[in-house]
């Protein structure tokens, strides 16, 4: 139902039978939405006031002992449990008295974790005096330690104990990398190879300027390939489909000719003494003759059928180009999304945390000891926390979508472009002014593909050890299913956000109008998904190939350097992912493009008074391009003559005020007084 209210300012609707123009008044879209999203961050909010109010971040990063004390901090007391309140600090660390149980075991903050093996109690309290890290209870003095007082629940630890690491500011035992899997083995022992690894760590960290500095590179080189490639798409693709028809046409001759050769020589010998891998030779390559054959038909028929939009798509990427020069700081667009999905994920994150500590204090009834469970809400908040975090993700990518795709629109529906002025900020406006709504559906949308994606993804790795064939197959169709159809999603409201860019509609009008005109330019889609992202994949690994080019010139002269490749592997990364950023603006500028085509295409037909708005180029692949194109002559030419007219009559109208200003009598103004004393002398 269509609100008659908004949800920042109202419009006034349009009449009907009212003239078609794109850009033009807008009132705001999906408002249900908009309300729905900000009560959905109060909730959000509220989530997140419960996190920091009743988590403790300290008892995930220090641990605690059996009776609820902190480890390194000063505590306070729990009521009804002894020995809680205890000032912990100076004992960062949780030892367990049976470290290969620990669920069960007492556990107890220590000051040093055991730096050696310990076979019974006596080696114990010689390390106790050693250190002073007391391993038993804290009332317990290293003189009345006994083997009466080990046992899983203390007072005193099980022998023998393990030489111990503090991982986590836990006490674990050095050699637990023997209990891990063979994969995790090999991990550890690379990492532990501390010459290699050193090594790798300190090239980093002296060629840390050097590698900034490639992403600056990086960073220009991708803004002057993103100007580039609108001159040299032309020719890499008519280049790629002329080498591609050569070559299958080379090939099947090559083969023709060989089973003729063979053939031939085969016919020659009597047929009682033919060698029967000779006639299974010729068969083969009579029928990868064939097969040859069917393809290079195909491949020719393709290119000949799909020239004229293989040709139209080069005509995009050319005005993409143009667009995108009237407006460069779109490529930067990217960034700003990037820095608002970092600022969102921290906080998501450190919510994530404090919600993971918002546990209350419980007593177990046979050992006295301390846990913290997840009281009832903080259930239910792990799933809202995660659609939060699906929700917005996908809303600040659609943001970015949508003031790209209003910026293409004003450049292309904007007649004079001589005077056009980058729009960002104007389609920043209009997206909260009008189409936050439509916005907050279309992401909503993407998110309940995502919260079964997230399921299966969980079920999968519970039934990982499964011996079910059966099941895994069944959990990988589902996962791939689920993952085409979100892809496809997404490639729908990408197309809806253009829409609602170029006339103002809703979502659910938009997506429909969309998906419409898609399949009725199915041919063209297919020529821009396949040539246009081969050239822009192109595009992308031309940026790596010349900043790694550029790296092997800085480092390999880098003498501090000794393995200048992980460097040079760590900015062609960072060069992929700047180069991908800007490259996805031209995708989304070229699909853009389509769209406004299309949509001028069907409500103009270039005649007087419905003239296209598209350029002059883009004409020659419409239907009536002809008609169109002498419209659009005899519309300059009438220009012109109208021009020269006023020119002409502006100049008549210079010469005849001259004129009369030269022929005109003169005329002697006389006061009155002067007038009398003329008469009195008469």
């Amino acid at each position: 139902m269509v609100l008659s209210w908004c949800c920042c300012r109202q419009e006034e609707t349009k009449p009907a039978g009212a003239k078609w123009s794109a850009l033009g008044q807008r009132q705001c879209t999906d408002c249900t939405c908009v309300i729905i999203f900000i009560l959905f961050w109060c909730g959000m909010f509220y989530i997140a006031a419960y996190a920091f109010t009743t988590g403790n971040v300290h008892r995930l990063v220090y641990g605690y002992d059996s009776y609820g004390n902190i480890c390194n901090r000063e505590n306070k007391p729990i009521s009804g449990i002894s020995r809680s309140g205890m000032n912990m600090t100076g004992r960062p660390y949780v030892f367990f008295m049976d470290v290969y149980n620990p669920s069960d075991s007492l556990e107890i903050c220590v000051k040093t974790c055991p730096d050696s093996d310990m076979e019974d109690i006596d080696d114990v309290k010689d390390f106790t005096l050693r250190t002073g890290s007391q391993l038993c209870l804290y009332d317990y003095e290293p003189s009345s330690y006994s083997s009466d007082l080990q046992g899983l629940l203390g007072p005193c630890p099980e022998t023998p104990v393990m030489e111990s690491k503090p991982i986590v500011n836990r006490c674990l035992p050095a050699n637990i990398q023997d209990k891990l899997s063979n994969y995790v083995d090999e991990l550890v022992d690379w990492l532990n190879a501390a010459d290699l690894f050193n090594k790798v760590v300190a090239d980093l960290y002296v060629a840390r300027y050097e590698i900034l500095g490639m992403c600056f590179i990086a960073f220009g080189v991708a803004i002057i390939m993103v100007f580039l490639i609108r001159f040299v798409a032309s020719i890499v693709v008519w280049l790629i489909l002329a080498l591609s028809a050569g070559g299958s046409i080379a090939a099947t001759v090559v083969l023709w000719w060989n089973y003729g050769k063979r053939k031939s020589a085969l016919d020659q010998i009597p047929e009682e003494e033919q060698v029967q891998s000779q006639q299974q030779n010729v068969t083969a390559f009579l029928v990868y003759s064939i097969i040859a054959s069917v393809f290079t038909i195909i491949l020719l028929l393709i290119i000949i059928v799909m020239r004229k939009r293989i040709a139209f798509t080069i005509e995009l990427f050319h005005q993409a180009g143009k667009a995108l020069s009237h407006m460069p700081l779109l490529l930067i667009q990217p960034l700003w999304t990037f820095i608002m999905l970092i600022l969102f994920m921290a906080y998501w994150c450190v919510v994530l945390v404090h919600m993971s500590t918002a546990g209350k204090p419980k007593v177990h009834p046979v050992t006295g000891f301390v846990s913290y469970e997840d009281p009832e809400p903080v259930k239910y908040f792990w799933w809202y926390h995660l659609v939060g975090l699906f929700w917005t993700c996908e809303f600040i990518l659609a943001c970015q979508q949508f003031v790209v795709a209003s910026c293409i629109t004003e450049w292309y529906f904007t007649r004079d472009k001589q005077y056009f002025r980058s729009p960002i900020l104007k389609s920043v406006g209009r997206l909260i002014s009008y189409h936050l709504g439509s916005i907050v559906l279309g992401a909503f949308i993407i998110t309940l593909v995502k919260i079964p994606r997230a399921i299966l993804a969980y079920i999968q790795l519970k039934f990982k050890d499964s011996t079910s064939t059966c099941v895994q197959w069944m959990l990988k169709c589902l996962s791939c299913c689920l993952w085409c159809f979100e892809k496809c999603l997404k490639y729908l409201n990408e197309n809806a956000y253009i829409i609602i860019a170029i006339e103002g509609s809703n979502f659910c009008s938009s997506a429909q109008r969309a998906f419409i005109t898609l399949v009725s330019n199915a041919l063209r889609v297919a020529a821009i998904n396949c040539v246009g992202d081969f050239v822009l994949f192109l595009g992308k690994l031309a940026v790596v190939t010349i900043t790694a080019f550029i790296g092997l010139a800085i480092f390999g002269s880098h003498t501090s350097v000794n393995y200048y490749a992980v460097p040079i592997l760590l900015v062609c990364v960072f060069a992929f992912i700047i180069s991908h950023g800007f490259f996805s603006i031209y995708e989304m500028s070229i699909d853009t493009l389509l769209l406004c085509f299309c949509e001028d295409a069907r409500v103009n037909d270039g005649s007087p008074g419905k003239e296209y708005f598209m350029d002059r180029d883009l004409m020659e692949f419409v239907s009536n391009s002809s008609d169109a194109l002498d419209n659009l002559d005899r519309k300059r030419r009438s220009d012109r003559v109208i021009a020269s007219n006023d020119v002409e009559l502006d100049q008549a109208d210079d010469r005849d005020v001259i004129i009369e200003g030269a022929v005109a009598p003169a005329v002697e103004v006389v006061s009155p007084r002067e007038a009398n004393h003329e008469e009195i002398e008469a």
